[in-house]
C-alpha cells in the first residue's frame, strides 16, 4: 500500500495544482505602448490615415480657392470692300479671371474646416474600432492558450490516474479493465489537448496577422474579474463624449451643412474680370481695355442648395438617433459587464466545488475504496467545470476591458491631427 499512498498524495498534489484556486494578480493585456503602437500600424488605421491626408490637401485646394486665369487668343483677317480692295490680318489676346467675393471665399473655407473635421473623426474612428479588434482577437487567442494549459495539466492527471491503477492490479485490488479504461481517458486528454494547442495557434496567427508588431507574452495567471467602477451613468457619459462613431456622424452633418451654405454663396452673380489687347487694321490700330463679364445663376443653383439642405437636415437627425442607440448600448455594455462579473464568480464556485469532488474521488480509489468509473466521470466534470469557469473569467475581462476601450481608459485613442506625423 506503501506505492499506493504515494501515488494518492502525488494525485492530490497535483489537483491543488490545477488552476482552479483564486488566481493572482497578473497583467493579462497587451502593453500601452506596444499596442498603441500596433493600432496605429493596422491596414484598418493605415486606410483612414491615407484618406484623412488626401482630404487635407483637397482642403487646402478648398481654401484657396478653384478660380484660375483664362487665356483666350484670337487671329482673323479683315477684307475692305473698297477700290483697291484690301485684306488685313488682326489678332488679339485677352487675360481674365473670375473674382471669389468675401462671402463666398467664407464659405469655402468653413466646408474646407468640415471636412477635415470629418476626415479626423473618422481616422478616430478607425483607430477605435481596430482597438475592438484588437481586443476581440487577444481575449481569443487567451481562451484558446488557457484550454491548452489547463488540458495539458489533465494530461498530467491522467497520467497519475493510470499509475495508480497499474499499482491497484498489481496489488489485486482492481480488474484489468481497468487500465483500458484508464488509458482511453489519457489517450483522450492527449487529443483534447492537442486539438486545443491548434486552435490556440491558429487564433495565435489571426492575431499576428492583423498586428504583426504586437509582442504576444502574457503571465500565466488571470487576475478576479472586478465589476465596473463608478456609476452606469457616468460611464455613459464617458462613452458618448470620447465616440468618434458620433462625432464622425456629427461631422458628417456639419459638412452637409457647410455646403449648402457654400451652395447658398454660389446663388450669387459669378463676376469676371480681365484685360484684352487687339493688334487691327493690319498694326495701324492698338486697342487695350479692360473686361467685365457676369455669370448669371439658373435654377439648378437653387435645387442644389435646397437638395443639400434637406442632405444636412437629415445627417442631423441620424447623428441625434445615432447618440440615442449609443447611450441605450453603453449602459447595455456596462450592465453586462457586471453580470458578467457575477457570473464568473458562479461558475468560479462551481468550478472548485467540482474540483474537491474530483479530488476527493481519487484519494478515495488510490486508497482502494470503489472502482475508476466515478473518478472518470468527476474528472471529466471537474474539467468541464474548469473550462466554463474559465470562459466565464475571460468573458467578465473582456467586457471590462472593452468599457475601459469605449470610454478611452484603457489606450491611446484621441486624434491629433497636428501630430499625426509623430506616428510611423
Amino acid at each position: 500500500m506503501n506505492a499506493v499512498n504515494k501515488l494518492s498524495l502525488t494525485l492530490a498534489l497535483v489537483f491543488s495544482a490545477l488552476p482552479f484556486s483564486t488566481p493572482v494578480q497578473a497583467d493579462y493585456l497587451p502593453d500601452p505602448k506596444a499596442a498603441e503602437a500596433a493600432l496605429w500600424a493596422s491596414s484598418m488605421v493605415a486606410q483612414a490615415r491615407g484618406e484623412f491626408a488626401a482630404q487635407s490637401l483637397k482642403s487646402e485646394g478648398l481654401q484657396q480657392g478653384r478660380s484660375e486665369w483664362k487665356v483666350d487668343a484670337e487671329v482673323d483677317q479683315r477684307r475692305i470692300q473698297t477700290t483697291p480692295s484690301d485684306r488685313q490680318t488682326e489678332w488679339g489676346l485677352a487675360l481674365s479671371r473670375p473674382i471669389r467675393m468675401p462671402a463666398r471665399a467664407e464659405a469655402d473655407r468653413a466646408l474646407a474646416g468640415a471636412l477635415n473635421a470629418h476626415a479626423e473623426a473618422s481616422l478616430g474612428e478607425a483607430l477605435h474600432e481596430s482597438g475592438r479588434q484588437l481586443l476581440a482577437l487577444w481575449f481569443d487567442w487567451l481562451n484558446q492558450f488557457g484550454q491548452s494549459k489547463r488540458l495539458q495539466a489533465q494530461i498530467e492527471l491522467a497520467e497519475q490516474q493510470l499509475a495508480t491503477v497499474k499499482a491497484r492490479i498489481r496489488l489485486g485490488e482492481a480488474p484489468r479493465a481497468e487500465r483500458v479504461n484508464a488509458e482511453a481517458a489519457l489517450a483522450q486528454a492527449r487529443l483534447q489537448q492537442q486539438q486545443a494547442e491548434t486552435r490556440a495557434q491558429q487564433a495565435r496567427n489571426r492575431l499576428r496577422a492583423q498586428y504583426p508588431g504586437l509582442p504576444l507574452t502574457v503571465d500565466a495567471a488571470l487576475p478576479d474579474p472586478a465589476k465596473p467602477d463608478g456609476s452606469v451613468d457616468e460611464y455613459v457619459n464617458a462613452v458618448l463624449e470620447h465616440n468618434h462613431e458620433l462625432f464622425r456622424a456629427r461631422r458628417q452633418a456639419d459638412v452637409l451643412q457647410a455646403e449648402a451654405r457654400q451652395l447658398a454663396k454660389h446663388r450669387s452673380v459669378d463676376p469676371t474680370v480681365g484685360v484684352f489687347y487687339r493688334n487691327e487694321m493690319g498694326g495701324n490700330e492698338h486697342v487695350l481695355g479692360v473686361g467685365v463679364g457676369l455669370t448669371l445663376p439658373g435654377e439648378a443653383r437653387r435645387t442644389d442648395q435646397q437638395a443639400a439642405e434637406q442632405l444636412a437636415a437629415t445627417a442631423q437627425d441620424a447623428a441625434i438617433r445615432l447618440e440615442q442607440r449609443l447611450r441605450h448600448e453603453a449602459r447595455a455594455d456596462f450592465e453586462a459587464a457586471v453580470a458578467e462579473a457575477d457570473n464568473w464568480q458562479q461558475a468560479d464556485r462551481a468550478a472548485k466545488a467540482l474540483a474537491e469532488a474530483a479530488r476527493l474521488a481519487a484519494r478515495a480509489y488510490s486508497l482502494g475504496e470503489g472502482s475508476l468509473d466515478p473518478v472518470l466521470v468527476s474528472r471529466r466534470l471537474a474539467l468541464e467545470g474548469d473550462l466554463m469557469a474559465q470562459q466565464a473569467q475571460l468573458s467578465a475581462l473582456s467586457a471590462l476591458a472593452r468599457l475601459k476601450l469605449d470610454s478611452h481608459q484603457l489606450w491611446p485613442l484621441d486624434v491629433d491631427a497636428d501630430g499625426l506625423h509623430a506616428h510611423p
